[in-house]
């Protein structure tokens, strides 16, 4: 049996979680953000799907793991979702790696799989398909692999390790984007950003304006699912992209050119 807990502010992870979870015939799959490890049922095989934030897990993740009760279950399998398979992430892992053994839970696989890109810039569209294509090819495979407790082979090079730590920078400048987000006339104070932040770094203020503090993550959850598009950074915007992300639309446009 297998339990699924997956982090996916913009929809990748989350999608890659529910195809894992049919070819796993399982039904245990957990929002991470919304779930306490504490009372997860205990299945034997806990599978984390987690969004690579600058080459390394998000702190969202990290705080789950560090909240994980000792020996609730016998083996850990970890998948970290990115914008590409090669030597950039191999070392995403590697901290919640030593979280999980520092609690004595065995990791068998432990993969990345590469989904579109969500910030700066949009590949081409025949780049997402085939992305798309082959991150589905994978989690096929990583189902057989998990079923029989494949262990994944681990030899991080230099490079790897030294811009995994590199990436450890992008938590502190997250919190001054976080700073720049404001709401435009078009929010209709639906209070889905508040519900669904990860970080519960938004809020109302008396006067119905939103206000964002500095815990953001720049995971852009808040900007990518206001229904009203309200959301938007004062002098970054050239870090969301233009027309928003939505997995659901490529997989639409996937589905027509077939």
């Amino acid at each position: 049996m297998f339990t699924i807990v997956q982090f996916s502010p913009t929809g990748n992870t989350a999608h890659i979680a529910d195809l894992l979870s049919n070819y796993l015939e399982t039904d245990q799959v957990y929002a991470l953000e919304h779930t306490s490890p504490t009372y997860l049922p205990n299945t034997g095989h806990i599978i984390i799907l987690y969004a690579i934030h600058a080459f390394n897990a998000p702190k969202t993740v990290k705080r789950f793991i560090n909240n994980m009760p000792k020996n609730k279950f016998n083996k850990v399998s970890l998948i970290g979702v990115g914008c590409n398979d090669s030597w950039l992430n191999y070392a995403a892992s590697k901290d919640i790696r030593y979280m999980l053994e520092a609690k004595h839970y065995p990791v068998v696989v432990d993969e990345i799989i590469a989904m579109p890109l969500t910030f700066i810039m949009s590949f081409p569209e025949d780049v997402i398909n085939n992305q798309i294509t082959e991150a589905h090819n994978k989690i096929k495979k990583l189902s057989f692999d998990i079923k029989e407790s494949v262990v994944s082979e681990k030899n991080l090079m230099f490079k790897s390790r030294l811009v995994h730590w590199i990436g450890r920078i992008e938590p502190f400048a997250a919190k001054f984007f976080g700073l720049e987000l404001h709401s435009t006339k078009k929010c209709t104070q639906c209070g889905l950003c508040i519900k669904e932040c990860p970080e519960h770094n938004i809020r109302m203020r008396d006067n119905g304006k939103l206000k964002f503090g500095m815990k953001c993550m720049m995971c852009m959850r808040c900007i990518y699912n206001c229904p009203s598009q309200a959301i938007v950074p004062r002098i970054s915007k050239f870090i969301p992209l233009k027309n928003g992300y939505s997995i659901e639309q490529h997989l639409k446009k996937g589905d027509a050119n077939e």
